[in-house]
């Protein structure tokens, strides 16, 4: 029994710790993209849906709002915004002319393809001594984290009124979505346990 405690205990303090260590790496993750977005003239919003087009390819305006999270209209502004600036063009699709699709333009290749080709050259080296098989459980465990954090920021988004101009209403807010989670948590820790489980190494980030 006490083994099994201080295993536990063990694990919790490397569970704090790797939760400390994402939070710093998301927090530079952040900080490089800020930068990003200045180099480019736009913000982080749009940054963030140049982004989602780049990993993706040729995608529609409807998949970009589900993958941004925005809604329809917003994603209309975002996608003008960055078409009058040059990173992102629409192009109709040859077999059905009513389908139009969105593509980075070759500035905004570019510009990522300087920038960005720096951190992998570097992580590559950095990484270089790392094997396939930890290589592979990172990949995982970020896909994984990644579906998890979409699903949480869509329950937060029912929580969440613009009109809130109080703490209170604010504390209101994030209660009820601590109260939900507590609900469901069983539901969410299982559908997390199977995307762990059943994840193919291509599949796209989306909700768990």
């Amino acid at each position: 029994m006490n083994q099994e405690i201080k295993l536990s205990r063990e694990k919790r303090l490397a569970l704090n710790e790797l939760i400390a260590a994402i939070r710093i790496s998301q927090n530079a993750s952040d900080i490089m993209d800020e930068t990003y977005v200045t180099l480019l003239g736009i913000n982080r919003t749009d940054g963030r849906c140049l982004d989602i087009v780049q990993r993706l390819g040729r995608i529609t305006a409807g998949e970009l709002a589900r993958h941004s999270g925005l809604t329809t209209g917003a994603v209309t502004a975002v996608i003008d915004r960055l078409e009058r600036a040059g990173y992102l063009r629409r192009v109709r699709d040859t077999a059905d002319r009513r389908k139009v699709f969105l593509q980075l333009t070759d500035l905004a290749n570019t510009l990522a393809d300087i920038v960005y080709a720096q951190i992998g050259e570097l992580g590559g080296e950095g990484m270089a001594n790392m094997s396939v098989e930890h290589m592979e459980l990172i990949s995982r465990f970020l896909r994984t984290s990644a579906g998890m954090n979409m699903t949480l920021s869509q329950i937060l988004g029912d929580y969440v009124d613009a009109r809130a101009t109080g703490p209170a209403e604010r504390l209101l807010a994030a209660r009820n979505f601590a109260a939900r989670i507590a609900r469901e948590r069983e539901a969410l820790a299982d559908e997390m346990m199977k995307a762990w489980n059943d994840l193919d190494p291509d599949k796209r980030p989306g909700t768990i």
